[in-house]
């Protein structure tokens, strides 16, 4: 999966985590934001994860 499709999956999962959830309490919009929130966070991490290996200098015993 391409970078971008990550980050558009995390951020969309997490957006329609928070619409749920504020359909279930009845506490709009604060699920949403902490759902886009959330999901920004754990696509940059993720992101960062990826490309830790690719942007590793060469000889840095990383395949």
């Amino acid at each position: 999966m391409g970078i971008g499709w990550y980050f558009a999956t995390c951020i969309v999962l997490g957006t329609l985590g928070g619409l749920w959830l504020d359909g279930q309490v009845d506490a709009k919009p604060l699920f949403t934001l902490l759902g886009i929130l959330l999901g920004m966070i754990v696509a940059a991490w993720g992101a960062y994860r990826m490309l830790k290996n690719v942007m590793s200098p060469p000889g840095s015993g990383r395949p």
